[in-house]
């Protein structure tokens, strides 16, 4: 198993931001763009320090969305166990901080 946290930032947004001001912005990220149509299709990953990005496996996007739901406007972290199956981390649980 592998545990990872960061704040979720969906990959949409994520193109659009420059590498090396990941950590910068995804505290910003809001929660209502988040869950917008074409962010949810274009799947999750979290940022930590260092500009860090851990993509999350297409089976994430149904917890993440869940936990959006439920988390402040903006600047979510979550916590994401994973668990190796087939070769591939994928997730398991997800937890906001």
């Amino acid at each position: 198993m592998e545990i990872v946290e960061g704040y979720v930032v969906d990959l949409a947004c994520l193109r659009r931001y420059p590498q090396e001001e990941y950590t910068a912005r995804a505290p910003e990220h809001t929660t209502e763009c988040a869950l917008m149509g074409h962010c949810v299709e274009s799947g999750y990953g979290l940022v930590s320090d260092g500009n860090r990005v851990v993509p999350l496996d297409t089976e994430a996007t149904p917890h993440i969305v869940a936990a959006l739901r439920t988390a402040r406007p903006q600047g979510v972290r979550l916590r994401v166990e994973r668990e190796e199956v087939e070769g591939e981390l994928r997730t398991a649980r997800t937890e906001v901080l």
